[in-house]
């Protein structure tokens, strides 16, 4: 849905977040709108009389009100669907990239918009990061880098020219109504490209070949021998090495299958990969995603709170030699924890997990299955400080190690994001003594 499709319709918006309050300043600032109706909580949504809903990220498109709206005959946006929509009918020269996956997103986009703006190139950032998608359209660029989660894409009208997958795990979520959904809600970023668009996916992730199988047109991958392609921890492009992990300042060496799906967006823009490694060199890690807190006595303390997902947990813990630590537990989203057990029980650097919060029981019933190691042991907390304080202990008494708080889990029931569990995990680590 354009801009233009908004005049003299009664439109409501549903939700103010920050993507709502940015919406509604948009609209209010332009004269777009005649009558807005503004609902803020769920208890107040009544969209009698409405012809336009534009809804807020966190409201479900398969919320029963929706459901019954569209079927009367009402039309459903977001300001993400106004911002794709208007810029693919009215902007042409200006490219609109964009990146979605279970994990990885937003380092994908910070890297590539860092590498674009030290390259020269007029560039904004914008989405799940950044500046809301509809405030990018008072701003002059030629790029837009969009990080792109599954619930703004699941009803997008317009695609972006260029977009990448950095992934797809096994999710169960109540506001896609379950994994199957959640995946096909994804992918739908992509649903109405035109042709000359493209799309990048990983073809190390299984969950991502078996849900893009049926689809063709613009298909592309990356991770295969013949284009970019992590291995181990160096970058290639074919059989050219580009980047290893010691030229950057990131940690986990999962940024380097990203940063294969990022480089192909950059050839694929006709930008110099070689003078974009460069700049790759010099981008500073955002927080809570493998972040490095402090050392104290030996043992270091890393910070990914971003982690919400037992394959994110994985992906940490291959990251780091040495005696690790891990911390897990969050709010419980029906997830398997068996992988995660057995990595644990093949390696013996993990000595020890502690679990706590809702998931906490769940993966300690999972690990006391698996993991058989008389050199590992297992630790349920009643406290975020107390978890951290009894991994502190454990390795102080190896002679130092790692203590990674990689929840496997959301944060929601707990905290209000990933981004207030980090805090306390570092406010708690900055506190020992």
């Amino acid at each position: 849905m354009q801009l233009k499709d908004l005049k003299n319709k009664k439109t409501a918006l549903w939700g103010l977040g920050k993507e709502g309050e940015a919406c509604k300043n948009f609209l209010v600032r332009h004269g777009l709108v005649q009558e807005l109706t503004i609902f803020e909580k769920d208890e107040d949504v009544n969209l009698e009389g409405i012809e336009v809903l534009i809804k807020s990220p966190g409201v479900s498109l398969y919320k029963d009100e929706i459901v019954q709206f569209k079927s009367r005959g009402g039309k459903v946006t977001s300001s993400s669907d106004l911002f794709f929509s208007e810029m693919r009918a009215n902007h042409p020269n200006k490219k609109i990239i964009a990146i979605s996956g279970s994990k990885g997103k937003s380092t994908s986009v910070s890297i590539l918009a860092h590498m674009l703006k030290n390259l020269g190139c007029k560039t904004a950032l914008g989405g799940n990061i950044g500046k809301p998608l509809i405030e990018l359209l008072d701003e002059d660029f030629d790029f837009a880098v969009c990080e792109v989660s599954s619930y703004q894409a699941s009803d997008l009208s317009a695609s972006p020219h260029i977009a990448m997958f950095t992934n797809l795990y096994y999710v169960h979520s109540d506001w896609h109504h379950g994994h199957e959904q959640y995946c096909k809600d994804k992918l739908h970023l992509v649903a109405n490209q035109k042709p000359g668009d493209v799309f990048f996916i990983n073809a190390k992730n299984p969950q991502s070949l078996e849900y893009t199988q049926e689809m063709s047109a613009g298909k592309q991958f990356y991770n295969q021998p013949e284009n970019f392609h992590a291995e181990g921890k160096t970058l290639y492009f074919q059989k050219t090495p580009l980047l290893s992990m010691a030229d950057l300042k990131l940690s986990g060496d999962h940024n380097l299958d990203n940063l294969a799906g990022v480089f192909s967006i950059l050839k694929c823009l006709g930008i110099d990969i070689f003078k974009a490694a460069e700049a790759a060199k010099s981008f500073e890690p955002l927080p809570h995603r493998l972040q490095k807190v402090r050392i104290l006595n030996g043992v270091a303390f890393i910070n990914d709170s971003i982690s919400t997902a037992p394959e994110a947990a994985i992906g940490g813990m291959k990251s780091f030699d040495g005696n690790i630590a891990i911390i897990s537990g969050g709010q419980d989203n029906q997830q398997d924890y068996t992988d995660y057990a057995e990595y644990i029980n093949q390696n013996a650097k993990i000595k020890m997990a502690v679990t706590l919060f809702q998931t906490g029981p769940k993966i300690a019933s999972v690990l006391r299955r698996h993991v058989t190691r008389n050199d590992f042991e297992l630790s349920e907390a009643e406290s975020l400080q107390q978890a951290v304080q009894t991994a502190y202990n454990k390795l102080k008494s190896l002679g130092g190690g790692i203590v990674l708080f990689s929840p496997t889990s959301p944060s929601f029931g707990f905290y209000k994001n990933f981004m207030e569990r980090g805090q306390d995990f570092i406010d708690i680590v900055n506190k020992l003594s």
